[in-house]
C-alpha cells in the first residue's frame, strides 16, 4: 500500500482544476487517487473540492433514461439509509426482549421467595411484553426484506454504467424535490420565518 501512495504523481491546483473541468472517469480516477494519497492537509482538501468538482461534470445526466436512474439512485441511496434505520430498530427491540426475559427471571425468583405477595405482584411482569416486542419485531423484520428485495430490483434497472457504482456523497449535493413518505410541517414559502402568520397559526 504504501508503494502504491508513493507511486502517485503530485499533482499541482492548475492540473487538478484542469481535470476537475474535464469530468471524465480517468480524470475522476486520478484525483480520488491522489486525495487518498496525499497528507499535506491544505492540498488533500483542495483535491477534495477539485474532486467534487469533476464528479458535478461526470455525473451529470445527458439524455432522459440517464435523468430516470441518477433519480433512481437518489432513491436508492434513501432506501438503503432507511434499511440502516430499519436494522437498528431490530437491534433495539432484541436487546429489549433480551432485558424483559431476564426480568421474567428475576419476577419469577420474587414471586417465589414472596408467596405472600404473589396474587398482589404477578402483573408486574407479563408476556404481554414480550408478545408486543416481538410483534414489532415481527412487522419490522418484513418490512426490511420488501426494501432489501427493492433495492435489488432497482438496481437491475439502472443501466447507465457510472452511476452503479456512484458514491452515494455526491448525490447528497442535490435537491430531488423527492417526498420521502413524511408530510412537511407546512406549506408556506416564508422559510420558517418566525414572523409568519400563516406559521404562527
Amino acid at each position: 500500500m504504501i508503494k502504491s501512495a508513493a507511486a502517485v504523481k503530485e499533482l499541482s491546483q492548475g492540473e487538478l482544476q484542469k481535470m476537475a473541468h474535464e469530468g471524465t472517469k480517468e480524470a475522476v480516477e486520478k484525483i480520488r487517487k491522489y486525495v487518498e494519497a496525499e497528507k499535506d492537509f491544505e492540498k488533500k482538501s483542495y483535491a477534495e473540492m477539485a474532486l467534487e468538482e469533476c464528479e458535478v461534470f461526470y455525473y451529470q445526466p445527458r439524455n432522459e433514461k440517464e435523468e430516470e436512474d441518477f433519480l433512481l439512485s437518489e432513491l436508492i441511496r434513501r432506501k438503503e439509509n432507511y434499511i440502516d434505520d430499519l436494522m437498528m430498530k431490530i437491534e433495539g427491540i432484541e436487546s429489549e426482549i433480551e432485558k424483559l426475559m431476564l426480568e421474567k427471571k428475576v419476577h419469577e425468583k420474587v414471586l417465589s421467595s414472596h408467596k405472600n405477595k404473589k396474587e398482589e405482584w404477578k402483573y408486574n411482569w407479563m408476556q404481554d411484553f414480550v408478545t408486543m416486542e416481538e410483534n414489532k419485531l415481527g412487522e419490522i423484520r418484513d418490512e426490511l426484506a420488501y426494501d432489501e428485495a427493492w433495492v435489488v430490483e432497482a438496481k437491475k434497472i439502472i443501466t447507465t454504467a457510472r452511476y452503479r457504482n456512484m458514491p452515494k456523497r455526491h448525490l447528497e449535493h442535490y435537491d430531488f424535490n423527492v417526498d420521502d413518505g413524511y408530510e412537511n410541517e407546512h406549506d408556506c414559502d416564508c422559510d420558517d420565518d418566525e414572523d409568519c402568520c400563516d406559521c404562527l397559526t
